[in-house]
């Protein structure tokens, strides 16, 4: 026997090493989250003045156990900061991890801390950067305004190692999955066997897409809808665990019949009820490009009804999901949500407000307080909210030391502090006014400015001056009207109103709704509105869903579809008449879509689009709608009106409107002479405002190429539509990531929003032809408040009222003087 050569033998272990390196490789699971993922807007956090501090929240995903954490920052700040006194601290779940020198004046610093892995466990996180400064040379307070430092977000990351590979998902950590930090920025993939998406669908995939959208929080949801077409007759469909092209988040909905071809036979029969599953995507090797811990959960039943009782127990948010991986749902009924946290009338401390006693060493103090207000608050003009502060200015101040206050960016109030009370303010008023104020959050930014008395060397300061600020100061609001003024996007893009509900706890009215148009990035865009509204209505929709345009909806209704296909009966009551909408976004795809390749389109080319767009309006006339040719409605898909149709009827409920949600008890006559009363108050207090459609085109440099519309939908009553409209599925998905990504929504405003994903910039269309919404009409202070609060707008009519209150005093009194004075004269010509 020839014993083997030196060389096969190292060949051999060579080989074993490889493949032992592989095995681990194979068993270690590896994160890496960028931070980048955990908020939305630009992707850097900025600390601002001599102490400031900012907050992340990351979502870790079930794993093995974690065998390493490792943060790595990169991070930059003024040159104005002395590096002595400065530090970048890290606080990871409260616990200090690092204190950074504020030294990175010449450039970007990389820091990479590595972590306890006990630190750090599945679920939230959060991570909080907190940054104190001192200036090098200027102790004062316009000195402050030079310390800044910024963490580059897309250049720091989190990365987590754990021993063995992902747990096998159930459907109790599915929803840690959906949120996880990892995968934030991937969407959610709403799959449908077959290649149409019907009306059942519609829905079914919007309550799913409103649930993702509660769970994400204040991040921005991504819906995406796919279609799986089944193929020919004899051709076998795709199987289940080889579906090409799964993202990390997936949810199969559908009848038992309907995906049974992609389940297969074993898992189809395992339908016997309303049913719900996970299972894990395969992939590559996890670190190979893979997002560890892909799933695909799927939502069935047997029939439509029981399919309607899996997604309502999957949307639940308020109850968790049992620890199976695939179950019958027997516990349906909805759990009774959380009532949202909105101010009404009445005191509240700021503790209340989630503000903690604060004592700031420094010359410039700032903190915020969230203020939330329910929807439908209408400010009384010659009100304001009272701020009574409790604190006190402490050190060697010098004159103009200043408690200023701002409502939602502006200036509401100022407090200048003087040694003769001693620096101590208790129960000090500031009036903010009301009209700063509106429906939904409200950011109360609270500034305290210490100047020194002299000026202070900055190395050898001893003592700052101090301010403190105690948590039993508080906020006093004042009677306000509930009325709604529409149409108004800021108020929907703040409280989902008219779609969600009107005050936090009070019921949602019903909507309707409809997709135009066939392609599956019209229903991801509808999914996914439908998220970012109930994340600011804070519960569930009620919808009734509809493809194509089968007739004119008969509420409220949010409509989503490409320009060219919407009817001219969507447009009766638009802002933009529906020709040169469709001009101007397609002419913004053109100018987007070069931009997109690389190949920005010339000035001239830009200009000379703009001209043959402005020629083909010259037959339009004054009102801006003669000579529009009215299109023809759309093919509308078949729609089983009798049963699908009247089932979701049945789920969303009877109301229709917030009139009928809110005062159903209330004979028609009623409404109607409220309904009345409003179309007077409107009358008397809003201008009809046209929009210059020349005007959007002024600027060549970017067109839009995506519009979100509202108006009041043809007919008598207070109903709205609002129109989210493009001229093709690649202007929509950029449209719709600029919108979330780019911070737009927030922009929304009046009747209309244009914008490009060109530029970051939301154009505003005023509502050309606003009207109110009484909320709580037969409420008679309600009432009183509203005339209070239009008579104080418009002074005119308040004029004409005393001035005609003083002419029929006058005349009463001159008649009953007549009439006195003749009966007197009756009687002594009587007389003995």
């Amino acid at each position: 026997m020839i014993p083997p050569s030196p060389f096969r033998l190292w060949a051999a272990l060579f080989a074993v090493l490889l493949s032992l390196c592989a095995t681990a490789a194979q068993a270690l699971d590896r994160r890496v989250i960028p931070l980048s993922n955990l908020r939305d807007g630009p992707p850097e956090a900025v600390l601002n003045g001599e102490t400031d501090s900012v907050a992340l929240r990351v979502f870790i995903p079930p794993t093995g156990p974690l065998s390493s954490v490792l943060l790595t920052l990169s991070y930059e700040n003024g040159i104005d900061i002395l590096p002595e006194k400065g530090t970048l601290a890290v606080f990871i779940n409260g616990a200090a991890v690092a204190e950074l020198p504020l030294a990175a004046f010449k450039g970007p610093v990389n820091a990479a801390i590595s972590l306890p892995a006990s630190l750090m466990r599945p679920g939230e996180n959060q991570i909080v950067f907190e940054a104190n400064a001192q200036h090098r040379a200027i102790c004062t307070v316009r000195g402050t305004f030079d310390l800044w430092a910024r963490v580059n977000l897309a250049a720091s990351s989190l990365t987590l190692e754990a021993e063995g590979t992902a747990p096998e998902p159930d459907l109790a950590m599915m929803r840690q999955l959906l949120v996880a930090s990892d995968r934030t920025r991937d969407p959610l993939t709403i799959l449908k066997a077959g290649a149409d998406i019907d009306a059942d669908h519609l829905g079914w995939g919007a309550i799913v897409a409103q649930s993702y959208g509660l769970l994400l929080g204040d991040q921005s949801p991504r819906v995406v809808a796919r279609p799986i077409p089944l193929g020919k007759a004899g051709s076998a469909p795709p199987a289940l665990d080889s579906l090409p092209g799964l993202g990390s988040k997936n949810i199969l909905i559908g009848t038992r019949d309907q995906i049974a071809p992609l389940l297969g036979e074993a898992r189809a029969a395992a339908i016997t009820g309303p049913f719900l599953a996970v299972y894990p995507v395969p992939g590559p090797v996890p670190g190979a490009g893979a997002t560890p811990g892909a799933f695909l959960a799927v939502v069935s039943g047997r029939n439509p009804a029981e399919v309607d009782q899996a997604v309502a127990r999957l949307s639940d948010v308020n109850r968790p999901l049992p620890t199976q991986s695939a179950v019958i749902v027997t516990d349906v009924g909805a759990s009774a949500a959380p009532p949202r946290e909105v101010q009404e009338e009445g005191r509240y401390r700021l503790s209340d407000l989630g503000f903690s006693t604060v004592q700031h060493d420094g010359y410039r103090y700032t903190g915020h307080v969230t203020l939330t207000l329910p929807t439908g608050y209408a400010p009384v003009s010659d009100r304001a909210v009272l701020f009574h502060v409790n604190g006190a200015f402490e050190g060697n101040l010098g004159p103009g030391a200043i408690l200023n206050v701002r409502v939602n960016g502006r200036a509401a109030s100022a407090m200048e502090i003087d040694k003769r009370s001693s620096g101590a303010i208790e129960n000090g008023e500031m009036q903010l006014p009301m009209t700063l104020f509106r429906p939904g959050p409200n950011i109360i930014d609270i500034e305290a400015e210490l100047p020194p008395a002299s000026g202070a060397d900055c190395v050898f300061a001893v003592r700052r001056p101090r301010f403190t600020l105690q948590d039993n100061s508080s906020l006093e609001i004042p009677g306000f009207a509930r009325l709604v003024t529409l149409p108004n996007l800021a108020t929907t893009a703040q409280t989902a109103y008219p779609y969600g509900g009107m005050a936090g706890r009070d019921p949602a009215p019903s909507f309707d709704l409809v997709v135009v148009g066939k392609e599956a990035p019209w229903f991801g865009a509808a999914w996914t509105m439908a998220a970012r509204l109930a994340q600011r209505s804070g519960d569930l929709l009620r919808l009734v869903p509809a493809v194509g345009w089968d007739g004119a909806p008969d509420g409220n209704a949010l409509i989503v579809g490409p320009v060219a296909a919407l009817p001219q009966a969507a447009f009766a009551s638009a802002p933009l008449p529906a020709d040169r909408l469709a001009g101007l976004l397609e002419a913004g795809a053109l100018i987007a879509q070069a931009s997109a390749r690389g190949e920005p389109m010339a000035a001239a080319e830009r200009r000379a689009l703009v001209d043959r767009l402005r020629g083909a309006w010259t037959g339009v006339g004054a009102n801006g709608r003669a000579g529009v040719a009215a299109r023809p409605a759309p093919v509308s898909a078949p729609v089983d009106s009798g049963g699908a149709q009247n089932r979701w009827q049945r789920m969303a409920g009877d109301g229709k409107s917030g009139a009928s949600a809110t005062s159903g008890w209330a004979p028609d006559w009623a409404r109607r002479g409220m309904a009345m009363v409003a179309r007077y108050v409107n009358h008397w207090t809003v201008v009809d405002t046209p929009v210059d459609v020349v005007a959007l085109t002024e600027n060549t440099e970017t067109l839009p190429e995506a519009a979100l519309l509202q108006y009041h939908a043809p007919g008598s009553e207070a109903l709205t539509w609002t129109v989210l409209t493009a001229s093709d599925t690649r202007s929509l998905d950029r449209a719709l990531r600029s919108l979330g990504d780019g911070g737009l929504w927030d922009k929304l405003r009046g009747g209309g929003g244009l914008w490009s994903s060109v530029s970051p910039s939301m154009t505003v269309l005023e509502a050309p032809r606003p009207y109110q919404i009484i909320l709580n009409p037969f409420d008679i202070g309600n009432v009183i408040l509203i005339l209070a609060r239009n008579l104080s707008q418009r002074l005119e009519l308040l004029f004409g009222l005393l001035l005609g209150t003083a002419v029929v005093l006058t005349v009463s009194m001159r008649m009953l003087l007549r009439g006195g004075h003749a009966e007197r004269n009756h009687k002594e010509q009587d007389g003995p």
